[in-house]
């Protein structure tokens, strides 16, 4: 029996986008292998091991730049019982860890995906919610080509064993459309290695079950995290090419590394001189006791010394040298360059590549990290609403009439600087609305609108905003005392937790403690 022509054409495009995947986990990974210009050139870099030289990579950081400014801070739907059925779920699957590499795989591979799917008691009945992530490289949802918005299939293949006993296992799964073309998982088995012009899927059934499941929930279990629409793409796609060039400068440079410190010599014979008769050697092949022999020992019978002042006499040699070994800026410079390269093509701030470098802070600052932060919001808008689909299909598996979760994330880029609270404050007393300006600072809305709620008077709010234009202050000097010596990043993070701590729940007299 042959495979039907969604199956083909669904395992087709899944396979056709594994390269991709591998390629994009590679460069993050910092695993790619070197372009050599020749094969010498590679066999002369095997030579001395330098084929297997740990990469410096720089490739990873234009996505951890993104995913380290992706927090949930918090999911909720307003339902008391429903949000504790929420904090159970992030508990037994480990959200908590999960959705953080969930992020990463999405942003460094352009697609992720998060399966929600019961588990069932012995009666059949709903007793729990399993929500796993899983790679791009075995789901693939297919969007329908009419209305892309709406997903047509989705499936899941993967490898059991190897050899002749290798057995590839494809699911596919579908949405209820009608009667006639009701949800259900169609369960397919390819025995062997798979082969393209070959057609031997056949129905599997070896655990039991029938091959077509039905799917009483009616819905597409597979949830896609990704960079853009149909398919996302890496966020570090555009790093690969200065990522070998930099690969193969420090290969090249390492290689030139031992010549510099231990320069080839060579001597220039003479060939006018008469080298007859009995010449004082550096050593005697025919002694036994030159085997080892310490070149500092005074008993070596060589008659070159290292010492100050010593006159070598050369015989037969009209002249030495030594060849040079290439000039460290010959890699070092392009180098940089690279890195820079790598920087202006990812939109990424070069401050993210090189931390040494001069300090920016201010107006500077946020328009160095403009784009990056924009797309840290895109990220949180479309990762965010595949979050919330993914909790209320499980909040329904669990019984729930159309609950509506909400997403939180931290702010993408916080106002923590002296003269951002001073703009904030400037805005304020400009007629901004406070919500608004509080907001546009990175404050979460959340937070704002508790603040709201407590404020008796503009006397409470104007207290708030001093406290955090203090804290700004502060930020400022601890920052500048961790770079001297004089404290701790440790007890600087403490210090911080309770200002901030203060500043957001207590009131005056608490705060100023």
């Amino acid at each position: 029996m042959a495979g039907t022509p969604d199956l083909v054409s669904a395992f087709a495009d899944l396979c056709a986008a594994r390269p991709g995947y591998a390629k994009a986990e590679a460069y993050f990974d910092g695993d790619v292998d070197e372009i050599y210009a020749s094969d010498k050139v590679a066999r002369l870099l095997a030579k001395s091991n330098l084929d297997e030289l740990d990469e410096i990579n720089f490739a990873r950081i234009p996505v951890t730049a993104i995913t380290d400014r992706l927090h949930i801070t918090s999911i909720t739907t307003g339902d008391d019982d429903a949000d504790e059925d929420i904090k159970a779920l992030v508990k037994r699957n480990q959200l908590d860890e999960e959705l953080p590499g969930l992020h990463t795989r999405a942003c460094s591979q352009g697609d992720a995906y998060l399966m929600v799917w019961p588990t069932l008691d012995p009666d059949g009945n709903v007793a729990n919610v399993d929500m796993l992530v899983n790679s791009a490289a075995t789901v693939r949802v297919i969007y329908d080509e009419e209305n892309p918005l709406r997903k047509k299939l989705a499936i899941k293949s993967w490898t059991n064993g190897s050899g002749k006993d290798q057995q590839i296992r494809a699911d596919l799964y579908y949405p209820h459309r009608s009667d006639e073309d009701p949800a259900r998982i169609e369960r397919w088995v390819w025995q062997g290695r798979h082969r393209g012009k070959q057609d031997k899927w056949q129905p599997y059934t070896e655990d039991g079950q029938d091959a077509v499941l039905p799917n009483p929930w009616g819905e597409i279990p597979f949830f896609h995290y990704r960079t853009g629409r149909p398919y996302g793409r890496p966020e570090h796609y555009a790093a690969y090419g200065a990522q070998s060039i930099i690969n193969k400068l420090v290969v090249s440079h390492a290689a030139t590394i031992d010549f510099q410190s231990l320069p080839q010599r060579y001597g220039l014979i003479d060939p006018t001189v008469d080298q007859s008769g009995m010449q004082g050697a550096d050593f005697d092949a025919d002694s036994p006791y030159d085997e080892g022999a310490d070149p500092e020992s005074p008993g070596n019978p060589s008659q070159l010394r290292n010492d100050p002042g010593e006159l070598w006499l050369l015989q037969g040699l009209k002249g030495v040298g030594q060849f040079e070994a290439a000039n460290s800026d010959t890699y070092l410079k392009p180098f940089d360059r690279y890195v820079k390269a790598m920087a202006q093509v990812t939109s990424t701030p070069f401050s993210e590549f090189d931390s040494t470098g001069d300090a920016i802070s201010g107006k500077a600052r946020v328009e160095a990290r403009a784009s990056q932060t924009a797309r840290v919001q895109a990220r949180q808008r479309s990762l965010g609403a595949t979050h919330e689909d993914a909790f209320e299909f499980a909040l329904r598996l669990l019984g729930y009439d159309d609950p509506d979760v909400t997403v939180r994330w931290q702010p993408a880029d916080y106002r923590d600087d002296t003269e951002g609270w001073a703009t904030t404050s400037a805005k304020i007393d400009a007629g901004v609305p406070r919500e608004r300006a509080l907001i546009e600072a990175g404050c979460p809305p959340e937070l704002v609108e508790a603040w709201m709620r407590d404020l008796d008077d503009d006397a409470e709010l104007a207290r708030r905003a001093d406290l955090l234009l203090k804290i700004g202050n502060a930020v400022q000097a601890l920052g500048t005392g961790v770079q001297l010596g004089a404290i701790e990043a440790t007890d600087v993070t403490k210090i911080l937790d309770s200002m901030l701590g203060a500043a957001t729940t207590l009131g005056s007299t608490e705060a100023n403690r």
